[in-house]
């Protein structure tokens, strides 16, 4: 018998691949389907009636709107849900049926819960709570060709069309129903999956969405609401600048009152930083959160701005402010079991969250000035998952790592850990911290063990016969795999994953490049023949990355490639592959024949260069510097016109650097200094080198010849700016061990090292994590050549 009660709309057009997912969901319970269909060429429209549908059909005239009342008058049902075909239930539905027979007969209208899928991992997920219930046969219909608004019984006064459910799909930001006390939330819980960037690539929706806004721009300039949506659709072709010109006009026109104001100010702050302008973004955020003070993801980006300009005491007290936004928290579980000490300036942040910020408050306002958006409207945020929970806690983690407090670091990510198992950033952040403490290996692995088993046992306590030395959840250990592969421990990795079996779901060429990174080239060699052992699928179908693996192992065991592995490499770089393959054969010649033509020589050559920085690039990431050396020193015998003027040493250097060998990365810039051949890019890095050293002049002339060849260079001006502070402070310093009581020398030495903290805290030194800390102090190849004319 079909139920009366419920029944579900939709408006499809070819989406046979996402349609029965969608209705499986709801066939137990015999509910009425209308699926209009506006032109579908698959088998959407056998699909719908397979499910019992009542399928219509209707010529797309480019208006969502139309589309969905077509529908809407032939209901039975009491109430009408409208869904789309790549949206479907998780939870909640059988409790929907039993919700709606009590809501009060006021009420027409009723908001659900969706989970818009932005990404693959975990926290790559928006939630918001649009009106996608109302009963049937009470006035309602939908307005608009495009971002369908639900209307009833006319307009606002002035003409504006009253917006409810505003469907704004993107990677910034999607749905927000129009929020108010008469719409509870019901339940029903969906899942949204069809604005993931690989099913964005794959279609059409952003240029068919930009098409009809702008057409409703035509009809209605200025509209803020439309201009919102531009802006959104700019973000999903990529076209930052032009969301950001979208944004900002929006923002000037929309009413404080329009409840999509809230994620606008999000997304606009989003593009604001992702170009680069960290000051404007600044401006916006400061009074904003006061207004919206329970929206975490404004504090949340708050504390990435504030970080961005060194503000790093700020920035934490930010990330805590998302965290008070969860609903009943009170910042208890910081401090519970005694887990960790919270120290200095971070304890005082977590104290001083729920105070008012009247720095940041815009000049001449009061705190109770600043217009706040009623309390009931402040739970019901578009906003990213985990941005009052884990997210925060990785921020501040973070932080705090890098201010020195390695403690609270690991305690915070623990945190995280503990509303989101699966948070590979929360991993890896905990791995780093425990190798900066000074762990080993072993500890690493058993401490991340020990942290995934506490936080599975609530699953794993439900079953009874369950061993709990046997390890069962092998979804979320792959993340606990991958953390201790992040920190360098690359042999505990692979121990892990011989000891329990579990390189299955490992990728290949993880397993691969773990092996090359623990130095077990034989191993590798083996791996290799045993998974690529058909020489007609040797190369066949591999990742840039994969490709230069796969060869990296023959030539570091000294072996060469197949050639049915350089047949399958694009037709442009096979000469290239042959001439490296030859050249790392220590039975050939070092040079290149030059009885063919001098052009195709040339081709050739220059390919074969380009792939070899492609391997010196990946040798040295694997750590394989005595092949990197090997290869470095034979490219340059062959082609010695390619480093003229130092080029080829240059950009070795920075490769070597950039992965913590700085030792063999100086070694070369000091040759490239003594023949005058460093650019601005080398000094910088020779400069930093100098400074890790506590060499402050040194360091400051070359900040300073870094600014006199590129001006622009931020970082070096940055640079430049610390390194003249700790010079004035040593003077201080000095003049204190001469008169100790000068009280102005001492007001100046509180200032200035309040001023270096905040300097330091700016992000313009290359951040080097666990693996570049262990290549610091690990045996570095000597990378300076001969002088070949000698």
């Amino acid at each position: 018998m079909q139920n009366r009660l419920l029944g579900i709309h939709m408006i499809v057009q070819n989406e046979e691949h996402h349609l029965a997912r969608c209705l499986d969901g709801f066939k137990s319970i015999g509910i009425e389907c209308f699926i209009t269909d506006t032109g579908s060429t698959d088998r959407t429209p056998e699909i719908a009636r397979h499910y019992g549908a009542t399928v219509l059909h209707t010529r797309w005239e480019d208006d969502f709107a139309h589309a969905r009342n077509i529908s809407l008058p032939l209901a039975s049902t009491e109430w009408i849900l409208c869904l789309d075909a790549d949206e479907y239930v998780i939870q909640g539905l059988e409790e929907l049926l039993d919700y709606l027979p009590k809501v009060h007969k006021s009420i027409s209208r009723l908001r659900i819960t969706i989970e818009n899928r932005i990404g693959e991992g975990a926290g790559e997920r928006v939630i918001f709570q649009p009106v996608r219930l109302f009963r049937a046969h009470q006035g309602y219909r939908y307005a608009g060709r495009i971002h369908e608004q639900l209307v009833r019984s006319g307009t606002r006064d002035g003409g504006e069309q009253v917006g409810d459910d505003q469907d704004r799909k993107s990677s910034f930001t999607r749905e927000e129903g129009w929020i108010a006390d008469h719409e509870p939330l019901t339940p029903l819980r969906l899942v949204h999956d069809g604005y993931l960037p690989s099913t964005i690539a794959k279609g059409h929706k952003p240029l068919r969405n930009l098409k009809l806004l702008q057409r409703e721009l035509a009809d209605r300039p200025g509209q803020p609401f439309h201009l919102y949506n531009v802006g959104v659709t700019y973000c999903q072709l990529g076209h930052i600048e032009q969301a950001a010109e979208a944004f900002s006009e929006s923002f000037l026109h929309i009413p404080l009152n329009a409840p999509y104001r809230s994620t606008l100010v999000r997304d606009y702050a989003r593009v604001l930083m992702t170009i680069g302008c960290y000051d404007e973004a600044h401006g916006l955020l400061a009074g904003e959160r006061q207004r919206y003070a329970g929206y975490a993801d404004l504090h949340l980006l708050y504390g990435e701005v504030l970080e961005q300009q060194g503000l790093v005491e700020r920035a934490y007290k930010s990330y805590a402010r998302a965290t008070d936004c969860r609903e009943g928290f009170n910042g208890a579980d910081l401090t519970d079991n005694n887990k960790a000490e919270i120290r200095g300036i971070h304890q005082q942040a977590i104290e001083q969250t729920d105070k008012p910020e009247s720095d940041e408050l815009l000049v001449g306002k009061s705190f109770d000035d600043v217009h706040r958006v009623p309390a009931q409207m402040e739970r019901h945020y578009v906003t990213d998952i985990g941005c009052d929970s884990y997210k925060a806690y990785t921020a501040m983690g973070r932080l705090a790592q890098k201010r020195g407090f390695l403690q609270e670091s690991a305690h915070l990510y623990s945190l995280a850990l503990g509303s989101e198992i699966t948070y590979a950033p929360a991993w890896t952040g905990l791995a780093d911290v425990l190798q900066q403490s000074g762990e080993t290996d072993e500890s690493i692995a058993e401490t991340l063990l020990a942290r995934w088993k506490e936080h599975s046992e609530k699953d794993r306590s439900k079953k009874e016969d369950s061993d709990p030395r046997v390890i069962t959840y092998e979804g979320d250990l792959v993340h606990v795999v991958h953390a201790i592969a992040s920190s360098g421990a690359y042999g505990q990795a692979l121990n892990l994953l011989h000891r329990d079996a579990r390189n299955t779901r490992i990728k290949h060429e993880d397993y691969l490049y773990w092996m090359l990174c623990a130095n077990r080239v034989s191993d590798a060699l083996q791996f290799v023949q045993k998974q690529w052992s058909d020489e007609h699928r040797a190369g066949v179908n591999l990742q840039p990355e994969q490709r230069l693996d796969l060869a990296l192992t023959y030539w570091i065991n000294e072996l060469s490639v197949s050639e049915s592995f350089m047949a399958a490499a694009e037709p442009q770089e096979r000469e290239g592959w042959r001439l490296l393959n030859g050249l790392l054969d220590t039975g050939k010649r070092m040079h290149v024949e030059d009885d063919r033509d001098g052009e195709i020589v040339h081709q050739t050559l220059q390919t074969a260069t380009e792939l070899s920085k492609n391997i010196l690039i990946r040798a040295v990431q694997t750590g394989q510097l005595a092949f990197a050396k090997k290869l470095y020193e034979k490219m340059t015998a062959i082609n010695p016109e390619h480093d003229e003027n130092g080029f080829h040493s240059r950009w070795m250097a920075a490769v070597l650097y950039r992965q913590g060998y700085t030792m063999a990365a100086a070694e070369l810039l000091i040759q490239c200094m003594s023949q005058g051949n460093l650019d601005a890019e080398s000094l910088f890095y020779l400069g930093e080198a100098v400074y890790a050293k506590g060499h402050y002049d040194q360091a400051l002339l070359l900040f300073q010849q870094v600014l006199e060849k590129d001006s622009e260079q931020r970082q070096a001006r940055a640079g430049a700016a610390v390194c003249y502070m700790w010079l004035a402070l040593g003077v201080i310093r000095h003049e204190l061990t001469l008169s100790p009581a000068d009280k102005v020398l001492m007001a100046q030495q509180t200032v200035l090292e309040q001023q270096l903290r905040t300097a330091e805290g700016l992000p313009w030194r290359t951040v080097f994590h666990a693996r570049e800390r262990r290549n610091q102090l690990a045996d570095q190849t000597h990378f300076i050549m001969h002088d070949r004319e000698g």
